[in-house]
C-alpha cells in the first residue's frame, strides 16, 4: 500500500513538473523569436562564428546544441576542449561573452 502511494505521489510529481518546463520552452522561444524579428538579439549563427573566432574558442570544437535563456537573454554555448565541455555564455543583445563553466 505504501510502495502504491509512493509511485503514485512520485508519478503525479513528474507529471506537475514537466509540465511547466514544456511550456517555459515554447515561451523562450516565442520570445526569442520576436526579439529577433525587433532586432534586439544578434542572429544566433553570427554569435556562434562570433565566438568561434575567438580564442581560445577557435582551437575548440562547437559541439551545437544551443540554450536560450530568455528572461536574461544569454547563450548558452558548448565546446568540446580536449576531454573536456566548456559552456560559454553569450549575451544575444551585445554579443559579450559573459562567463564561461569550467
Amino acid at each position: 500500500m505504501i510502495r502504491t502511494l509512493t509511485l503514485s505521489l512520485i508519478s503525479a510529481l513528474l507529471l506537475s513538473a514537466g509540465m511547466p518546463a514544456a511550456a517555459r520552452g515554447n515561451r523562450d522561444q516565442d520570445n526569442l523569436r520576436e526579439a529577433a524579428a525587433q532586432g534586439q538579439v544578434i542572429p544566433l549563427n553570427k554569435l556562434i562564428a562570433d565566438v568561434r573566432s575567438r580564442s581560445p574558442y577557435n582551437d575548440m570544437t562547437y559541439l551545437g546544441g544551443p540554450q536560450f535563456d530568455a528572461g536574461r537573454m544569454i547563450y548558452a554555448l558548448k565546446f568540446m576542449d580536449g576531454s573536456q565541455v566548456v559552456v560559454v555564455y553569450v549575451d544575444a543583445r551585445t554579443g559579450r561573452i559573459v562567463g564561461r563553466k569550467p
